[in-house]
C-alpha cells in the first residue's frame, strides 16, 4: 500500500539513496510552465535528459552513458490549472541496477520538482505518495533478439545471448539488459548483451561490445567474434564433461 508523507528536501535524498522508489504529486503548477532543465538546470557528469510529449502532459527522460535510462518526470495535466507530477524509477524492483539507477535520478528528480513549483509560485505543495518501483513500459510490439546456446551432448542451455541491435553506447547494453531483466533471471544462465558489430570489413573481423550481466556482471568488453566464440564453446563443452 502506498504511503503518504510530506518530505523536506534533505529526508528525500536520505531515502531514495537507500530504497528506489517511484514518487507522485499533484499541485498546482500551471501547465505552461518551464522545465528547469531549459534553463540549464545543473545535471550531474554523463547524465542527459529529453522532453516528449505525451497525450495529457509532458514526460521528461533522463539518461545516463554508462546506466542507459535512469528514469522521467511526468507531468500531466489535470483540471483546475493543476498538474499531477510522477518520478518514474526505470527498471525491476528486483533488478540491483534499479537502485543504481534510482541512486542517480531520483534525488535528481525531486530537486527538479521543488524547482517547478518554486518557479510556478507554490508555496506547499501536496504530500508524496510513496509507491514500490515498476518497470518503465517498453515500446509496443518492441521484440529484442536472443539466442540460447546448448550443450554439445544433451542439448541443455548454457548460456543466453542478448542482441542489443539498437545500442549506440554502454548505456544502450544496459537498457537491452534491463528490458530483459526477467527473462534473464527466469533463464538463470550466464547471460551476454552483444552490441551491434562495429567498424567495416568482413563481419567475422569486426569487434562489438559485450556486457556480461548474469548471473555475475561483468565490464564491458570488446571483442571480436574470433574472441567472444572460444568462450561460449567452452560453456557448451564443460557442461557434460
Amino acid at each position: 500500500m502506498a504511503r503518504r508523507k510530506s518530505i523536506s528536501r534533505k529526508q528525500s535524498a536520505s531515502k531514495s539513496a537507500t530504497r528506489p522508489r517511484n514518487t507522485r504529486r499533484t499541485t498546482p503548477v500551471p501547465t505552461h510552465a518551464t522545465t528547469p532543465t531549459q534553463d540549464g538546470f545543473p545535471l550531474p557528469p554523463d547524465v542527459t535528459s529529453a522532453k516528449e510529449r505525451l497525450a495529457d502532459g509532458w514526460a521528461y527522460v533522463f539518461r545516463h552513458r554508462t546506466l542507459g535510462l535512469l528514469g522521467r518526470l511526468v507531468l500531466h495535466e489535470m483540471q483546475g490549472s493543476r498538474t499531477h507530477i510522477s518520478c518514474e524509477v526505470a527498471g525491476d524492483s528486483a533488478d540491483p541496477m534499479t537502485a543504481e539507477r534510482a541512486a542517480i535520478f531520483q534525488p535528481l528528480a525531486v530537486e527538479l520538482v521543488y524547482l517547478i513549483e518554486d518557479r510556478a509560485g507554490v508555496t506547499d505543495g501536496a504530500p508524496w505518495a510513496w509507491i514500490d518501483p515498476s518497470p518503465i513500459a517498453t515500446v509496443s510490439g518492441e521484440w529484442v533478439e536472443s539466442k540460447l546456446m546448448q550443450c554439445e551432448h544433451c542439448d541443455a542451455g548454457v548460456a543466453l545471448l542478448l542482441f542489443a541491435d539498437q545500442a549506440t553506447d554502454h548505456g544502450g547494453l544496459e537498457d537491452y539488459a534491463r528490458k530483459m531483466y526477467r527473462q534473464v533471471q527466469q533463464t538463470n544462465l550466464p547471460t551476454y548483451v552483444i552490441g551491434p558489430a562495429l567498424g567495416g570489413g568482413p563481419l567475422m573481423d569486426r569487434p562489438a561490445d559485450i556486457l556480461k550481466i548474469w548471473p555475475e556482471r561483468a565490464s564491458v568488453r570488446r571483442l571480436r567474434p574470433d574472441e567472444f566464440n572460444p568462450i561460449i564453446a567452452e560453456l557448451a563443452q564443460a557442461h557434460c564433461s
